[in-house]
């Protein structure tokens, strides 16, 4: 397990919003031409990332921790680079065109409120830009990058996904993992994974609330995750939030009974039921979420998502265990 560290939490109870593929977006692009060969008024050019072919990934983003660098391999810093090609109008890299492109995550695709390091603008090799040393420093399910140069207008990544951590399944066993930061933890477990398979957690980052319910706490994100970065389907976990005795104290309402999960699933999922007057929608990233409050759990047939316990130990700290499924964000 390579645990990533992150400097801000978000307390929202997210059972991974994974797998959500974007296609590549291009803005028009000019008639001008880049540098000094390749296009010109009657050679128009544009960007892309480099597409995949059988024997490379091609240059788009993939999935990894945080502050670690993103490569076009998921979890594998040492792959190959985040690409960026010059193409004439047939889909063609321009191989003489020299252009200066720079990068940054999509200001409408950034779930986590995180940001990006390392070398954002690049000369082209070949017509290629190689973007080695990318990384971001908060966890987020749906982020993007905008590639972008003068004359060549823009390209928008596919959607990839930033972890606090990835912890290896080695089932029969259960896969389980724990992340904390200064006022909230998170522990999930589940069964659904399988060999080669990892459990994707994050821990801060995106903003939401649930109706009038206003969550104190960093918000919990989580998902099985492929070796290849997909999202399998119908994932199940059990998981508890943890809210510091601080938050517990600031909140209004100290009585572990009422505390509640604000729950956010995409609404490309089947929807959730919610307690009644709370669902309802929101924006994480340029992704939309169903939203709502989970009902108590059943004690004889139990439905995920919902609450199995609230309970407050010791040291003043409020716990909430849940049932939840599929891909979605949490906050308490």
């Amino acid at each position: 397990m390579r645990n990533a560290v992150f400097t801000t939490a978000r307390a929202l109870f997210v059972a991974g919003a994974t797998g959500m593929l974007g296609i590549a977006m291009l803005t028009a692009p000019t008639a001008a031409w880049a540098g000094s060969g390749g296009c010109s008024s009657t050679t128009i050019c544009s960007l892309v990332f480099t597409p995949a072919t059988p024997t490379t990934p091609g240059g788009q983003p993939a999935g990894t921790t945080v502050n670690t660098t993103i490569t076009s391999s998921f979890d594998s810093p040492s792959a190959g680079p985040v690409q960026v090609a010059v193409v004439d109008q047939f889909g063609n890299t321009v191989t003489n065109a020299k252009a200066s492109i720079a990068i940054d995550i999509t200001s409408t695709a950034n779930p986590g409120s995180g940001t990006l390091s390392g070398t954002k603008t690049v000369s082209t090799v070949g017509g290629v830009a190689s973007f080695s040393n990318l990384s971001i420093n908060q966890p987020g399910v749906g982020y993007r990058l905008t590639a972008a140069s003068k004359g060549l207008g823009s390209v928008t990544s596919d959607h990839f996904d930033i972890w606090s951590s990835l912890q290896s399944c080695s089932p029969p066993a259960p896969c389980s993992t724990t992340i904390s930061s200064a006022t909230t933890s998170g522990t999930v477990t589940t069964s659904s994974a399988s060999l080669t398979q990892f459990l994707g957690t994050g821990l801060g980052g995106s903003s939401y609330s649930c109706a009038t319910y206003q969550p104190v706490s960093d918000s919990f994100i989580f998902d099985v995750i492929t070796a290849s970065g997909g999202v399998p389907q119908g994932a199940q976990f059990t998981a508890v939030l943890r809210i510091d005795k601080s938050l517990v104290q600031s909140s209004g309402h100290p009585g572990a009974s009422t505390w509640q999960i604000c729950y956010a699933s995409p609404t490309t999922s089947p929807p959730f039921t919610a307690q009644p007057g709370t669902s309802g929608t929101a924006t994480i990233g340029d992704v939309n979420y169903n939203t709502g409050l989970l009902p108590d759990c059943s004690n004889t047939a139990p439905v995920p998502p919902c609450v199995q316990a609230r309970n407050k130990d010791n040291a003043g700290d409020v716990l909430v265990t849940f049932l939840a499924s599929g891909d979605p964000f949490v906050k308490g």
